[in-house]
């Protein structure tokens, strides 16, 4: 009789604990974009954790201070930037839509030329342009409703990161409180190489589009392209977007580019890949630690996929969300299960060397 309780007992646990499994993942994915909304708070706020650990290290002021003028700063930076240069980046980029838009006419232009594009045209031609205009006003509010609530985003995404910042020792510990006391070693080391490494990350990315932001801004002016020092700064914003930021970046150029001609065009491709074939070889390998080099193609799947997960905002974060997800395939299975010894980054950077297996210390 007392097996057969026993036996009920675990079955209904073993119910209860699925059910609590399935309600979890259910609000795990209704909840995904808050989610999304905490990590980007997470990565801001290591950024500001490392300004202010650089401020300290010049000042010897208190933790809590120094966040809070490494938030200052940005804030300053940013307003400066918008002060004396705001109305040259606006009317720069008013000049890059018209001449995006007189590459457009030379497109259309060339392909009513061509016998496949006459054929494309009169089938786009069959559209309604009723359909079209009557969809024109909720568009345009959807856009307003969207850029109002990206701001409200962006507002509660700043405000997080710099509580997070001021005690990240707090959050580490309400999460290790949460976890049996078996785990929390593992887990407290997981959260300790994750900031590590996206830290190391935001560096190197930082200086990357620095880096690459110059090299196009000074490409473009020796080509004679308008807004040249506009677009070198898309591209270096662009580039915190591992590949698809590239593309995105050289597009708007080469079409500037083909309103002076077709050969101004292709140099402008040239350039561009020229200016990230520099990067690839040779800055990123300097200022890129092994612990956060992805495979190419991990990167482009992985951006894929966040983005059909996550929507746009997943573009900007996939490469963070892999790096914290490696860790823990590394943390918790390679190290943790299988055994195998602790990762430690080598002093030489190897391009593939962090998918290969962890060297033991020496």
């Amino acid at each position: 009789m007392t097996l057969r309780v026993s036996k009920a007992w675990r079955s209904a646990d073993l119910v209860i604990l699925s059910a609590v499994v399935a309600v979890g993942a259910l609000l795990l994915w209704k909840l995904a974009g808050v989610l999304l909304l905490f990590f980007s708070a997470i990565v801001f706020a290591i950024a500001l954790s490392a300004m202010a650990d650089g401020l300290r290290r010049v000042v010897p002021i208190p933790r809590k201070v120094a966040v809070l003028a490494a938030a200052a700063l940005i804030v300053a930076v940013l307003g400066a930037v918008v002060v004396m240069f705001g109305w040259r980046i606006v009317a720069q980029y008013e000049e890059i839509t018209g001449k995006i838009r007189e590459s457009v006419h030379i497109l259309m232009v060339f392909t009513r030329s061509q016998g496949w594009g006459q054929a494309l045209i009169l089938r786009a031609n069959g559209a309604k342009v009723s359909d079209a205009t009557d969809t024109l006003a909720p568009l345009l509010g959807s856009l307003l409703t969207g850029t109002a609530r990206y701001a409200t985003y962006v507002v509660i995404v700043v405000a997080c990161s710099i509580f997070l910042a001021l005690d990240p020792g707090r959050c580490r510990d309400g999460v290790l409180t949460l976890l049996p006391p078996a785990p929390r070693a593992l887990c407290s080391d997981f959260l300790s190489r994750s900031g590590v490494i996206l830290r190391q990350w935001l560096l190197s990315r930082l200086i990357v589009m620095v880096a690459l932001g110059v090299l196009v801004s000074i490409g473009l002016t020796m080509l004679g392209i308008a807004g040249a020092i506009t677009l070198g700064l898309t591209g270096g914003l662009l580039t915190f977007i591992p590949f698809i930021g590239a593309l995105m970046a050289a597009v708007p150029a080469v079409l500037v580019a083909l309103t002076v001609s077709p050969q101004t065009a292709v140099l402008t491709g040239f350039m561009f890949w020229g200016a990230h074939f520099i990067e690839g070889t040779f800055i990123t390998p300097l200022v890129q630690d092994e612990s956060v080099d992805l495979p190419p193609v991990l990167t482009i799947i992985s951006t894929l996929a966040f983005t059909v997960v996550f929507g746009p905002s997943g573009v900007l974060l996939a490469s963070p969300l892999v790096l914290v997800i490696v860790t823990a395939v590394r943390v918790y299975y390679l190290e943790g299960r299988l055994g195998q010894p602790r990762f430690i980054p080598s002093p030489h950077r190897h391009r593939w060397a962090f998918w290969t297996r962890p060297r033991p210390p020496q």
